[in-house]
């Protein structure tokens, strides 16, 4: 793995209000359906998260939560799908494993 392709990850994780973000998706923003056992929410999205959800725990302008989700879907980290009138976030364990892959020489 290349340098570069590290850079829009961790640019990406660098502002802490995507980490809040990226956090928020990853433990499903206590979503109120979220089941626990399982680990899907209300949507159904394992793993995901309601953007409604994700603005209630990271309070911000809807635009502003719009641009850093743009951020992390342009960095690799998630995904977003649209089902109805609610739009889900789900993080991508590819990227994930980018990381640990780039830090794996350093944990030896």
């Amino acid at each position: 793995m290349m340098n570069q392709d590290i850079l829009p990850i961790l640019r990406a994780l660098a502002d802490p209000t995507r980490l809040a973000v990226f956090q928020c998706i990853r433990g499903c923003g206590g979503a109120a359906g979220y089941d626990t056992a399982a680990g899907l929410c209300d949507g159904g999205t394992k793993g995901g998260a309601a953007v409604c959800d994700i603005r209630c725990q990271v309070p911000c302008a809807p635009s502003t939560l719009t641009h850093h989700l743009n951020t992390l879907r342009e960095a690799g980290l998630i995904e977003t799908q649209k089902r109805g009138c609610v739009v889900y976030a789900r993080i991508l364990p590819e990227a994930l494993r980018c990381v640990i892959a780039f830090c794996a020489p350093v944990m030896k």
